[in-house]
């Protein structure tokens, strides 16, 4: 258990998290259509909200992805990774639940398959666990450090 505890592996799964964050963000703020079609596709929000996510989800993507990288407010950060992780797992579970083969639209858009649609609910656990995981720790300096900077 102390692995997960060392100050290196903390290091890496903030820049490994902030990392995917800021790529999958990246890599749909210049083509909002094309996310909005991957939203669509899970049938779950009206044509309005669908576009509503696609424009405000990648702003938020890169600013939680940029946090992490940078170690700052990591405990907000990383629960903002959780939530939209958390929302993330349940959107590819009911999907997967309805028999629908949707690409999730998580790192650009793709031909969807159920191969794809299982993989992107795999990493929205890893990605759950790995936020839960940098907020319960607090950060490489942990919560006490973090509160004296506010």
């Amino acid at each position: 258990m102390k692995f997960f505890e060392n100050r290196w592996f903390l290091l890496s799964l903030h820049l490994a998290l902030g990392g995917l964050f800021l790529y999958a963000g990246a890599t749909k703020i210049g083509s909002p259509q094309a996310f909005a079609d991957s939203i669509a596709s899970f049938k779950l929000f009206p044509a309005g909200l669908v576009n509503f996510i696609a424009l405000a989800l990648p702003p938020f993507e890169i600013a939680l992805g940029c946090l992490l990288i940078a170690g700052l407010r990591v405990r907000a950060a990383s629960l903002g990774a959780a939530v939209l992780a958390c929302v993330f797992a349940v959107a590819l579970g009911q999907a997967l639940a309805r028999g629908l083969s949707v690409d999730c639209g998580c790192f650009g858009s793709g031909a969807p398959s159920l191969l794809k649609t299982w993989a992107s609910f795999l990493r929205a656990f890893l990605l759950l666990f790995a936020s839960i995981w940098l907020w319960r720790r607090g950060g490489l300096q942990g919560e006490k450090m973090e509160r004296k900077s506010i």
